[in-house]
């Protein structure tokens, strides 16, 4: 019998998160473009809950909205779209981002125009648009503990394990770009090379 995964009960406060560099990378840089426009973005995490009460994050959710200036009021029909992604991916809405002009925080408008509401819901800010952030140590986390708490450093770096998702398990047995470097030149070089010292032979 298949069972959705979105029926699974949120594993409430104090949760672990796993996400990959990747969705990170991404979520900053979709925040960076909006301060390309001196505005506020916001974007989610969709995710799962694993077999020990971990949130897998499994997606970046863009609402491509329009740049709004000091603030983000996402649209009915925006709402309407994340709902409906996240039935159709079968994820539960874990997390969102949104950028501040400056200094990161939680604002009331931030906790009264929250997303969600559940135990354990985190909220993300970005501080300057997000230029110059490079870890979630850079931003404020908040968890919803019945308000929105902010995390320390050191909850942060034990609850949030971000890892490379595509994994090289040995190295790459033939380089070829450093093996034709190594030798004088560019690999169509080194074939040319090698070309010629046939024809040579031949002759």
């Amino acid at each position: 019998m298949n069972t959705s995964r979105r029926t699974v009960q949120y594993p409430g406060i104090g949760s672990r998160f796993c996400l990959s560099q990747d969705v990170w990378a991404e979520t900053v840089a979709a925040l960076r473009y909006y301060g390309d426009f001196r505005s506020e973005g916001l974007v989610y995490w969709g995710g799962v809950v694993g077999a020990t009460g971990e949130t897998i994050v499994t997606s970046l959710l863009k609402l491509n909205h329009e740049p709004q200036g000091g603030c983000v009021r996402p649209t009915a029909e925006e709402m309407r779209a994340l709902l409906r992604t996240l039935r159709k991916r079968d994820e539960k809405l874990v997390a969102q981002i949104h950028s501040h002009p400056g200094e990161a925080f939680h604002s009331l408008g931030d906790s009264q125009h929250a997303t969600s509401y559940h135990q354990g819901f985190i909220s993300i800010v970005l501080p300057n648009f997000g230029r110059g952030v490079q870890s979630l140590l850079d931003c404020a986390v908040y968890e919803f503990r019945g308000d929105f708490d902010a995390l320390t450093p050191q909850e942060i770096g034990e609850r949030f394990i971000l890892q490379p998702q595509i994994v090289d398990l040995m190295p790459p047995a033939i380089d070829t770009a450093n093996t034709a470097a190594k030798k004088g030149g560019t690999l169509w070089n080194v074939l040319r090379q090698k070309l010629k010292s046939i024809v040579s032979r031949k002759q």
